[in-house]
């Protein structure tokens, strides 16, 4: 990745049916284990699953806040000729596997080749969310991923146009789309914190979304709250913290070892500016753990950053240590895999290329 606007290269058809083979077989292999899955809308786990099922079987009815304002993926399920647990269930599926392919599409849009971004697209495909949204395949979330990643995609591209439309496709299927909005000022305005001009632009893409978002608030609910995502209180919340249990889950669905590459690579003169970009994205999707009654889950929404800065590792092993490459690719990839509570084995594998790496830059000098 460069270490401005990285240069995209170009996906050939090949490419991306690879990389939709890879999305696919991953997603096949999470639902292998998974078992006493719901059978009918009844069973769906969850408050927020519930109000989604009655908001399919009653599109025109608004149910409560924030839920109702989510109207995309329950009105879809409603209009497909399918009995509503297999309509939620195609969506789901659906969701994911556009969000790791169009994931793959985001790595190669940093300037990633096609091995290291199917290596993204392993660590997006692999992680535990995604059988939690297989488990629970009455919510919104894997669809409203995979729309939002597409306007991730269009605003790398900077088809204004485009994410325009897509951004209000996806701000119906939920409001977290809006959290995408910092990373368009920053690219129009080339990281520049204050740009009148680069602001007008970006309230002009956002216009059709927040009229959409207004009008759903405040035509359709017949109401506004101001903030309505507090859990009810009879609805216990999962805490995030305070115990280890908490902790070691935290960590695991915050993509395990690669959190820790992201946070170190985000300084590196590579991807210090992607960084800068991609920051105030990482924080809003971090706060929802502040008030989410499942805060695992929307951790899924982080991968946009994580895994792009975690892929720079992957990056500089294959520039600086070609030969290097395979073996510690695999490695590291196997790690994730098959040791995803483990730190010293990924993490000592990183450090055993920094020290090849510096040996073999002394030797030159």
């Amino acid at each position: 990745m460069a270490s401005e606007r990285p240069v995209e290269h170009r996906i050939s058809r090949g490419q991306l049916v690879a990389a939709a083979t890879v999305a696919a077989l991953l997603l096949g292999l999470a639902r292998l284990p998974l078992k006493g899955l719901a059978q009918s809308a009844d069973e769906a786990p969850g408050l927020d699953a519930h109000i989604y099922v009655a908001m399919a079987e009653a599109p025109a009815v608004f149910t409560m806040p924030p839920f109702g304002y989510r109207v995309l993926v329950p009105a879809l399920a409603h209009a497909l000729p399918l009995a509503l647990e297999d309509a939620f269930y195609l969506l789901s599926v659906l969701g994911l596997l556009l969000t790791s392919v169009v994931g793959y599409v985001l790595f190669r849009c940093f300037g990633y080749s096609h091995s290291i971004a199917l290596i993204g697209l392993t660590f997006l495909g692999a992680a535990p969310q995604v059988r939690l949204y297989l488990s629970n395949y009455f919510l919104v979330d894997p669809m409203a991923l995979a729309l939002m990643t597409a306007v991730l995609v269009s605003i790398e591209r900077e088809a204004n146009g485009r994410t325009a439309f897509l951004l209000l496709i996806a701000s119906l299927a939920k409001e977290s789309a809006f959290f995408v909005l910092p990373v368009l000022y920053l690219t129009l305005s080339r990281s520049r914190w204050v740009d009148g001009a680069a602001l007008r632009k970006v309230l002009l893409i956002a216009l059709p979304a927040i009229a959409a978002a207004l009008l759903v608030r405040f035509a359709w609910s017949g109401g506004f709250a101001w903030f309505p995502y507090r859990p009810p209180p009879t609805l216990m919340r999962e805490s995030w913290y305070g115990d280890f249990g908490s902790w070691e889950r935290l960590w695991r669905y915050s993509f395990g070892y690669l959190a820790i590459l992201a946070a170190a690579n985000a300084a590196s003169a590579e991807l210090r500016s992607f960084a800068i970009r991609y920051s105030p994205y990482l924080a809003l999707t971090l706060a929802q753990l502040l008030v989410a009654t499942d805060a695992q889950r929307l951790l899924y929404f982080g991968f946009p950053v994580v895994i792009p800065l975690a892929l720079g590792e992957f990056d500089r092993i294959s520039r600086r240590l070609p030969e290097w490459y395979p073996l510690l690719a695999t490695l590291l990839v196997f790690s994730y895999l098959f040791l995803p509570k483990s730190l010293a084995v990924p993490l000592g594998i990183v450090v055993l290329s920094r020290l090849l790496m510096s040996r073999r830059e002394a030797a030159r000098s």
